[in-house]
């Protein structure tokens, strides 16, 4: 029987958690998935955690080198099977063992490319994010994405890899180019209005917890990947894509700021700005 879903794990260095996401994959409601983790040349005992399941539904890839978690969500949907795909940081977990049933239930008989869907914050503003009629419109993920974070969607696999949309590898912020590339290509989409993973923030050694100078830089070039997609993006929706490239932009000092300021004082964690931008019109 074909594979409804693939869901894709990335795991460097969690050996404390892996064992949590992958339990929370097993533990489906709906059995009709296959589970490919990529171990990114983890120094702990991430791998032997790993590797203590014993589920003919587990694929498991070695990367010998530390690759990025661009380069490894490429490499899991390159090999994927699902008509659909889940991505899942190693460190974070679905959200209740129906969570594929209801995304299952949830597409039906159509093929949408995208599905827009939720997730609950735990450690931050311990709040649940969902997708909603009002959010979900292309016109709306342009103007600004209520969370960019890819494991917030779900993908139909035909549409990503016939379109060529992959992640920019080597580049923090990759989530944000990787959903709007999909968003300015999207045929169809659905949204539901219920979370699909718990986003456990604040991890020490997280990327998203961990202050560089790179991340500074990979702001520029996230934006200028995201001024790339312009072309390809049909006439009526360039104004949002520029709408929220001229915000974006005006941020970036900020954003920029607390990373240095964090480095300054040895360390801690950047907090940005909440990104809740409305759609003004760039002036030619």
């Amino acid at each position: 029987m074909n594979k409804r879903f693939s869901v894709i794990i990335s795991a460097y260095n969690i050996e404390n958690y892996i064992q949590r996401a992958i339990n929370s994959v097993l533990e489906q409601t709906f059995t009709n998935y296959e589970l490919i983790i990529v171990n990114d040349a983890s120094k702990d005992s991430t791998l032997e955690k790993i590797k203590e399941y014993d589920d003919p539904r587990i694929i498991i890839i070695e990367n010998k080198k530390n690759v990025g978690l661009g380069a490894v969500r490429n490499k899991g949907i390159a090999i994927a099977q699902g008509e659909y795909i889940v991505h899942l940081d190693g460190d974070d977990s679905l959200y209740e063992p129906t969570t594929l049933e209801k995304i299952d239930q949830l597409i039906g008989k159509d093929k949408p490319d995208i599905i827009y869907l939720g997730f609950q914050d735990v450690g931050g503003f311990n709040k649940t994010h969902l997708s909603t009629a009002e959010n979900s419109t292309k016109e709306a993920r342009l103007t600004c994405d209520i969370n960019f974070s890819v494991p917030s969607k779900c993908w139909r696999r035909e549409f990503v890899q016939s379109n060529n949309i992959e992640f920019k590898e080597g580049i923090y912020y990759e989530d944000m180019v990787y959903s709007t590339h999909a968003t300015i290509l999207a045929k169809s989409y659905k949204f539901g209005e219920f979370p699909t993973f718990k986003y456990y923030r604040n991890r020490k050694g997280s990327i998203m917890s961990t202050p560089s100078i790179r991340r500074c830089s990979d702001m520029y070039r996230m934006l200028s990947y995201l001024m790339d997609l312009y072309m390809i993006t049909p006439e009526e929706y360039k104004p949002y894509l520029l709408s929220f490239i001229n915000n974006e932009t005006k941020s970036v000092p900020t954003r920029v700021n607390a990373i240095l300021k964090c480095l300054k004082a040895g360390g801690g964690t950047p907090v940005f700005p909440k990104r809740n931008y409305k759609f003004v019109p760039v002036k030619e």
